[in-house]
């Protein structure tokens, strides 16, 4: 029997916004011929009808918000939360963002079709200064609140919410901001932080977070030429006066691609063969005072492919990447 076996490894309750990816990624196995089973006492929101609960996997795992090396090898698919608005979701035999093809798969870039940018798409996310926060309270749109001094021509990090599991990703940040601040940098630095390092799961100040980051934010503030944002300050309001944006592999965002800005990682996200990546601190003041090394040809191809040809956020695409996944013609 082929057989789709959904896990709740992490998530004992797949309410909609995991539970509606997991449907969608459900109904495409079943169109293939596969049965559907599922975790015992696993709640799922929106869960196919005919789904057989069973104590035992009898064919592909599906896993939500997790990687191969947190349930270690075996014939899965790991289904992740994406940008660049909510509903898009990676699915892969690895684990979810940054554990996912592109991270480690060269992709011929050369082959993407220009013609098939999404300006609709990025246009609207553009006007509507939308992002990929599920809560209302971070994602405001035209709400959001101003970001207050914000400086012109800016280098900016934007900061994750979650540490890096292979490197200590904080300590490579704190390396980021020493080198900036001891530099010979002519322009002023922008720090925005993804706001649920602060912010609970309602996207509500969470008291405890910001007691714990407090020192950090504190140590930041007293930096001259640096200003931080913690809050739902949009990037789509920063972004038109950032010179340059330094990210990890655990920043999703993909607003500084479609606002064509030159774009440098420490690390090893799923954009790192289309930005500039560094691998020691010398390199980055040099890279940032010289941006001559940004190709926004290479840049928007990387955007168009992820956008086009990977990310799910429809029955459609989510059928193509299911059968690309399970090998079916």
């Amino acid at each position: 029997m082929k057989a789709l076996h959904i896990r709740n490894h992490k998530h004992g309750r797949l309410m909609p916004r995991w539970g509606t990816p997991a449907g969608l990624v459900a109904t495409a196995a079943r169109n293939l011929g596969y049965t559907i089973t599922k975790d015992n006492n696993l709640v799922w929101a929106g869960e196919p009808v005919n789904t057989i609960e069973s104590h035992t996997s009898a064919g592909v795992n599906l896993y939500t918000d997790c990687t191969i090396d947190d349930v270690g090898y075996g014939d899965s698919l790991f289904l992740g939360m994406s940008g660049p608005l909510p509903g898009y979701f990676t699915l892969d035999k690895l684990g979810v963002w940054p554990w996912i093809e592109p991270t480690y798969k060269q992709i011929d870039l050369d082959l993407v079709d220009l013609d098939n940018y999404p300006h609709d798409l990025i246009n609207s996310i553009k006007e509507q200064k939308k992002t990929l926060f599920h809560s209302k309270i971070i994602n405001k749109g035209h709400d959001s609140p101003e970001p207050e001094d914000l400086p012109d021509d800016h280098i900016l990090i934007l900061v994750s919410h979650m540490d890096n599991q292979w490197k200590d990703g904080w300590a490579m940040f704190g390396n980021v901001v020493s080198r900036l601040k001891w530099g010979d940098m002519d322009y002023p630095v922008v720090i925005k932080f993804d706001p649920r390092l602060t912010h609970g799961h309602d996207g509500m100040p969470d008291k405890h977070k910001q007691e714990q980051h407090k020192p950090m934010m504190d140590s930041l503030k007293g930096i001259k030429g640096v200003t931080i944002y913690t809050g739902a300050e949009s990037l789509h309001d920063i972004l038109p006066k950032t010179r340059a944006c330094i990210m990890d592999e655990c920043t999703q965002f993909l607003e500084p691609f479609m606002y064509e800005v030159p774009i440098i990682t420490y690390s090893a996200p799923p954009y790192h063969r289309a930005v500039k990546k560094i691998e020691h601190q010398h390199e980055l003041i040099p890279a940032l005072h010289d941006i001559s090394w940004y190709s926004k040809d290479l840049s928007n191809r990387w955007l168009t492919w992820y956008l086009t040809n990977y990310v799910c956020y429809d029955q459609e695409s989510t059928t193509r990447r299911v059968k690309e996944l399970l090998d079916v013609v």
